[in-house]
């Protein structure tokens, strides 16, 4: 696994992460659990099958919710876990605009003492808060590595995004 930053200001900081395989995601997963600090939103994008869910499934892990608990929330459309902080894991696949998504209650978990993880996220960018760390899927050449362009947005998002970097350097 190795991260590298892309680019930095006061309002975003952009960085690159090569994982090769489940191992690495797992390890990618657990480091950014411990550094959480809520609210905070983690808005997830990428293709079917990039790793999204899979993703999240380590990083609830790590916060201690049980594994065979999490799962897509594509027919759900909202799972929470029992974890610490609690997690609040949402799909926009299905939703079909922003007034249903707010329906949903999204504007209070995004608030609460809590993780948001939001599947889909580049359908709804309006509804982000500014505390936000965006996680683009994209399948590299081999079908486990997988490339993660990582957007931290707030001051909470780029501390954790900067001691992530400084861990993985």
């Amino acid at each position: 696994m190795s991260i590298q930053l892309v680019s930095s200001n006061l309002e975003l900081h952009v960085a690159e992460i090569s994982i090769d395989d489940l191992v690495d995601c797992q390890a990618f997963a657990e480091q950014l659990a411990s550094m959480v600090r809520t609210p905070l939103t983690i808005a997830l994008s990428g293709t079917l099958g990039a790793g999204k869910t899979q993703w999240t499934r380590y990083f609830a892990m790590a916060l201690g919710a049980p594994g065979q608990t999490i799962s897509s929330p594509t027919f759900m459309l909202v799972h929470q876990y029992a974890s610490q902080p609690p997690i609040f894991h949402l799909d926009a696949y299905r939703i079909g605009d922003e007034e249903e998504m707010l329906e949903l209650g999204i504007e209070e978990m995004m608030d609460s003492e809590a993780v948001t993880i939001l599947e889909w996220a580049d359908r709804f960018p309006a509804l982000l808060p500014r505390n936000t760390l965006r996680l683009h899927f994209e399948v590299a050449n081999d079908q486990a590595a997988r490339k993660i362009q990582c957007e931290a947005s707030g001051q909470r998002a780029q501390a954790i995004l900067r001691e992530w970097i400084a861990i993985g350097s």
